[in-house]
């Protein structure tokens, strides 16, 4: 009998394709091996005598990717090796289980080519036939793009070549041993080939061609059919493929690297192509060209012998290489050189020798004249010129460079020059939000932050008032007649900060804290700009505002507009009736209605009646097409973060609203993310920001994602005209202070048992769902189990009516109300949940302890808040968090009961301020009831972790929950 050592390849139930090392043995006249024994780590030693070294380094390379080895080092949980092949999610082992075993096969595969150990496609388990064995081949195969253009559009097959011949996949059964490297086998024939990865050859097995329409044919010659051209051998019908025999140009600049450290940087122009030395991946490059039908691929190849002469010439002229493509002189002024005297001197004193070497390259004094004109009421005239050896440039022409980045400008002798770092500090700001007319640079005057403080030409007068809304403490405005009520200095100055912006035409958002008097303050800008529209009417006095030109089929609404028109106060539906009564109470001159309920008068109507017009945003949304024909004085929005999703109706509605003037009103304008401030700045002022896809790439995610602070300077200037923020510590020092706490409440051990089991039912969904739809379509699913185990830590009653135990957290919440009746407090009780409010309810009911009741099912608002704050004899008013939140003004309470905490603590903070708030003359005590060793005690570290962006700018809750941070809460 003849014993030998083979591979075999066998496909694993888990892991897929796998080699194997096996002792076989043949009995003569048989066609097949038997297997007499598997090699393994275990018994190797008995067989390593007998094996050779490859044979013995291929046995080690294997072993370390069985199952037992697998499990120690991917599993994190106590469990079995066994356990663990069951339980790997499909996503974990393609992207880690699998790559890890591919890199070992690959080891195994550099053996196998160039050794004679045989390789056995192995099927039955005891028996090996002769005839299944696989020839590797020794030569690298490459993979060929095989493309044919015709009228109908654009068709691909991917081929391989070895050693000259063309082998076509399709039909073939051909087998993906690993994906990278690629190696499969086609009639035994097993080929490596290290130029694409194998799950791009997979479809041609089965299908003779991918088909690519007309519509999407430009699209993809210049993407994929490009980068293939670049990458791999491309056979091509219908479509050229030349090659480049531009003689290359060495070209020198100075840069800064990512340190801010000034280098000089050598690089190669192949035609219009630059490519940066050390660079070396990059052996060539594709451009792709359109002339009507015909479409031209040119490809660039490198001449490495050309730039190796010239990096000999640099190192030569006393350049020496830090690192790719960055040079510095030899004898540098020190080694932390951030200005670049000593690479800009070392030019300088070199110029001649440079020039000589052959190097394109051109530093020189300039000379920049810019000047700012005003020939419209809405943007600014920029006209600029550069003076530059013997040159008259318009700076136009730089604006490409500096919004790309690109340092070299080519003058028209074919010089290059350099522009300066300074001019992409100063200028890339305005020229992202600037357009170019011809010469000119026309730049909104609401972008009048980034204007530099050097240029020239801005009137004085003009300068000063936009300089005015940046400076809150300027000489306040007067405070116009009819007001009743006496306002505080930092009302005063909110309010002539407004009416600043309503002067200049723009308009802005009011972003106290709550109970700082918002209300007040815009009443008292309402009541001044409705008596400056009038005085307009009757006295024909001179505005900056021009009245709209309209045609005679405008309905008789629209006549009135532009001064003596009504304005438009969109709140929650919660808030109409608090808006009217402030309005009453402080501004009882002006004409108020408010466009609300079923038989509502038509707006028209109102329109010509009234200064003011209070509705809901529901409202709104529902008779839009009504309001889009008015011209409103002012449009003024409570509670602004209503509109704070961009896709939503609500912004939809409101930005199809014509005003003169735009004013926001919210304590928080951003509660999850930038985008929310975005909404909110471009209805105020549309275009401050850029479009949504501007602002998120310029400014949300690299501040969110990478905290860059430059980006938050550039938006902070941006808003800062726009945007008035003020705390109660800093204006409201009267104001009591506020002690929090937080109670935290055993579970009940029924009510534990209860939560374990739904918590483990809940984890295996939510795992489940990922794995299947990702997080981005798991949303419901998470967020329903989270808000199903929130309910279960207050009480399980809230999940299942049949529930008879107690709840730890309940016990604890009614134990301190009783202490509170007894001790003469009042508290305000909030919840997320209506039920939860209901248990509190019962029980308080149950006791004889009176209390007063706000959901969004209540009707009668005013009665049950008068009854809270006059009745001495109610000590507790139970409000759902979603109702409650904004808008009431509870200074009866001194306590404040949070029963269930949630993502963003800025609505906590809401809550807590209907008690904490201007006439409050009492200490108000937070309490936040946590049940332990739940989801409950994870949210609050969650609320911790989630405040730090948001000081940046208005103080709000900013970063989105995290797929990391969700799993947490299961654990």
């Amino acid at each position: 009998m003849d014993y030998r050592f083979i591979i075999t390849l066998t496909e694993h139930r888990t892991l897929g394709y796998v080699f194997a090392p096996y002792l076989v043995r043949k009995e003569r006249g048989n066609d097949y091996y038997t297997v007499y024994d598997r090699v393994t780590l275990l018994n190797l030693t008995n067989y390593e005598p007998v094996l050779s070294p490859e044979e013995t380094q291929l046995t080690k390379l294997i072993e370390e990717y069985n199952e037992q080895h697998l499990y120690k080092i991917f599993s994190k949980k106590k469990t079995t090796s066994r356990e663990f092949m069951k339980s790997i999610r499909p996503e974990f082992m393609e992207q880690q289980v699998r790559p890890y075993i591919e890199r070992r096969m690959a080891k195994c595969l550099d053996i196998l080519t160039f050794n004679p150990v045989p390789v056995y496609l192995k099927l039955l388990q005891k028996t090996v036939y002769l005839d299944d064995q696989i020839r590797v081949v020794e030569d690298e195969g490459s993979a060929v793009f095989n493309f044919i253009r015709n009228g109908e559009g654009l068709r691909y097959f991917l081929s391989i070549e070895h050693n000259g011949n063309q082998l076509k996949l399709n039909g073939k059964n051909g087998i993906i041993v690993t994906n990278e490297p690629c190696c499969i086998i086609i009639d035994d024939k097993m080929f490596v080939f290290h130029d694409i990865d194998g799950k791009k050859l997979t479809p041609f097995f089965t299908r003779e061609y991918i088909s690519i329409p007309k519509s999407a044919e430009k699209k993809y010659f210049e993407t994929f059919v490009r980068n293939a051209i670049r990458k791999y051998k491309v056979n091509a019908r219908g479509f050229m493929i030349e090659e480049s025999n531009d003689t290359p140009r060495a070209v020198l600049s100075v840069e800064r690297d990512l340190a801010g450290r000034f280098y000089i940087v050598l690089k190669f122009m192949y035609g219009e192509n630059t490519i940066y030395y050390a660079n070396r991946k990059t052996s060539q490059k594709v451009n792709c060209e359109f002339n009507g039908d015909q479409v031209t691929f040119v490809r660039v190849q490198r001449n490495y012998e050309f730039e190796n002469e010239n990096i000999s010439k640099l190192l030569s002229i006393g350049l020496v290489n830090k690192d790719g493509p960055y040079f510095e002189p030899l004898q540098k002024k020190s080694a932390g050189d951030s200005d670049g005297y000593s690479v800009i001197n070392w030019i300088n004193f070199n110029s001649p020798l440079i020039r000589q070497s052959g190097f394109s390259y051109y530093l020189d004094d300039f000379s920049i004249h810019i000047e700012v004109s005003e020939k419209s009421n809405d943007w600014f005239d920029i006209e600029a010129r550069v003076d530059f050896a013997g040159f008259k440039i318009p700076f136009t022409a730089f604006y490409n460079n500096i919004l790309n980045g690109e340092h070299e400008y080519e003058l028209p002798d074919g010089r290059i020059m350099i522009l300066p770092e300074e001019w992409f500090e100063n200028y890339r700001d305005m020229l992202s939000f600037a357009r170019v007319d011809k010469e000119t640079l026309k730049l909104d005057k609401q972008h009048f932050p980034l204007l530099n403080k050097n240029l020239r030409g801005i009137s004085p007068t003009l300068k000063n008032s936009l300089l005015s809304l940046m400076e809150t403490d300027r000489m306040p405005e007067d405070i116009p007649q009819g007001i009743e009520a006496l306002l505080r200095n930092y009302q005063v100055e909110g309010y002539s900060w407004m009416y600043r912006l309503h002067r200049n035409g723009f308009g802005g958002c009011l972003a106290d804290d709550m109970g700082l008097g918002k209300t007040l303050q815009t009443l008292t800008l309402l009541r001044r700009v409705v008596a400056e529209s009038e005085q307009y009417v009757t006295d024909g006095h001179p505005s900056n505002k021009k009245v709209s030109q309209l045609s005679l089929f405008d309905s008789p609404a629209e006549i009135k507009t532009g001064y003596n028109a009504a304005s438009l106060i969109v709140v929650p539906t919660s808030l109409v009736h608090n808006w009217i009564n402030e309005a009453l109470r402080f501004v009882p001159s002006l004409k108020i209605s408010a466009y609300i309920g079923a038989q509502r008068k038509p707006i028209e109507e109102l329109y010509r009646e009234n200064d003011l017009i209070i509705t809901s945003y529901g409202i709104l949304r529902n008779d839009l097409s009504q309001f889009a024909k008015l011209n409103f004085l002012c449009l003024v929005l409570d509670e602004s973060q209503m509109i704070k999703n961009p896709g939503s109706k609500t912004y939809q509605s409101v930005i199809q609203i014509r005003a003169t003037n735009r004013i926001v009103l919210t304590g928080t304008p951003i509660e999850n993310s930038l985008s929310d401030l975005w909404a909110q700045i471009n209805f105020l002022n549309p275009g401050l920001l850029g479009n949504l896809n501007f602002f998120r790439s310029e400014f949300q995610l690299p501040i969110e994602k990478y905290n860059d602070e430059n980006k938050q300077e550039k938006l902070r200037k941006l808003i800062a005209p726009f945007v008035l923020r003020r705390s109660k510590s800093q204006v409201a020092t009267e104001l009591p202070p506020v002690n929090e706490q937080i109670v935290y409440c055993n579970l009940d051990e029924q009510q534990e048992a209860f939560y374990e089991r739904e918590k483990s039912k809940a984890r295996n969904l939510v795992i489940e769902t990922l794995a299947k739809s990702g997080f981005g379509k798991s949303s419901v699913i998470i967020l329903q189990s989270l808000t199903r185990l929130r309910q279960i830590a207050n009480h399980p009653g809230l999940v299942d009516e049949n529930y008879l135990g107690n709840s730890g957290k309940f016990d604890e919440i009614t134990r301190n109300l009783v202490s509170l009746k007894q001790e003469g407090h009042k508290a305000l009780v909030f919840s997320s949940f209506v039920k939860h409010l209901d248990l509190i309810a019962d029980f308080l009911e149950k006791n004889d302890l009176p209390f007063a009741y706000l959901t969004g099912e209540t009707k009668d608002r005013e009665k049950e808040i008068k009854k809270f704050q006059q009745d001495d004899q109610c000590p507790f008013f139970l409000i759902s968090l979603k109702a409650g939140g904004v808008g009431l003004n509870l200074t009866a309470a001194d306590y404040v009961f949070i029963l269930d905490p949630w993502w963003n603590p800025a609505a906590e903070m809401q809550a807590i301020s209907r008690a904490h708030r201007i006439g409050q003359d009492k200490h108000i005590f937070v309490y936040r009831f946590i049940a332990r060793n739940t989801l409950e005690e994870k949210i609050i570290k969650l609320q911790e972790r989630k405040s730090s962006l948001a000081d940046t700018f208005v103080n709000s809750d900013l970063k989105n929950v995290t797929k990391e941070q969700v799993m947490e809460l299961f654990e």
